[in-house]
């Protein structure tokens, strides 16, 4: 590259094999045009009588940039304290899984933890599976985190199996199919037509790469483990993932909301 008087040359940094696939993945199909489209979707998420509800699992989706199929599973003592209040860490417990290993996530985005919150207090007043004793932020530690609305209740996620291909063969796991088609068909009725289930975890990626985030960050954000890492990993430095989440949405307001 030949150096122009004025302008100080541009210092890349190295790029894994890893780090390019990641990058194909995330550039390509899969990625909002801009934050101007997030909003959009959250602006639709924020509608009708399961507001609280689309909000919570679409800020999820992208503050924790997990799989949609392993946040179905999540149960309330997963992410919230005994006393009541959200946890910055939290373990997906390997049977959540596609991998059948499990791996700390963040929840850290400010966005996520004020939705979330939202969530519990629409719970509470709808009375939906309430601890006994008013731990875990008054529901019952034990009950899914995210539930499905039953015309005037709010009842259990119900899974169905779903056959993939993987190198090792094909394997069976239980998915919420009505969650998945729920964001799909969200991102897709805001004109996100490559959308999918996967679209806050390939976003979330995706940004933090273009905000030059180092690839160790993404790699530990995503949850994507190489076979040498063990399944007792631990997120080292979280303060450099919850800085860089915060970073991403500055301008967005919570609930989608100009």
């Amino acid at each position: 590259m030949p150096f122009i008087e004025g302008h100080k040359p541009v210092k890349r940094r190295p790029v894994s094999e890893a780090a390019k696939r990641l990058e194909a993945k995330t550039k390509g199909a899969g990625k909002l045009r801009d934050k101007a489209q997030l909003k959009h979707i959250l602006a639709n998420a924020n509608r009708g009588d399961c507001a609280e509800l689309n909000l919570a699992l679409i800020w999820f989706l992208f503050g924790s940039l997990t799989r949609i199929s392993e946040t179905c599973y999540l149960r309330v003592s997963d992410v919230f304290t005994k006393s009541g209040n959200l946890k910055m860490i939290f373990r997906m417990k390997a049977e959540y899984t596609k991998t059948g290993k499990s791996r700390d996530c963040a929840l850290v985005l400010k966005q996520q933890r004020e939705a979330l919150y939202a969530w519990r207090d629409r719970r509470i007043k709808d009375k939906a599976m309430l601890s006994d004793d008013g731990s875990y932020g008054g529901l019952r530690g034990d009950s899914y985190l995210f539930l499905s609305r039953s015309g005037k209740k709010w009842v259990s996620l119900s899974f169905n199996p779903k056959k993939y291909t993987t190198l090792d063969g094909v394997k069976e796991t239980m998915v919420c199919s009505s969650m998945e088609n729920f964001v799909r068909n969200l991102f897709k009725s805001c004109g996100f037509m490559t959308g999918s289930s996967h679209g806050g975890r390939k976003n979330s990626a995706s940004w933090l790469a273009d905000i030059g985030i180092e690839y160790s960050v993404i790699q530990m954000a995503i949850g994507h483990i190489s076979k040498d890492i063990t399944d007792t990993y631990i997120i080292p430095d979280p303060q450099r993932l919850t800085n860089a989440l915060n970073n991403l949405y500055p301008k967005v307001k919570p609930f989608g909301i100009n």
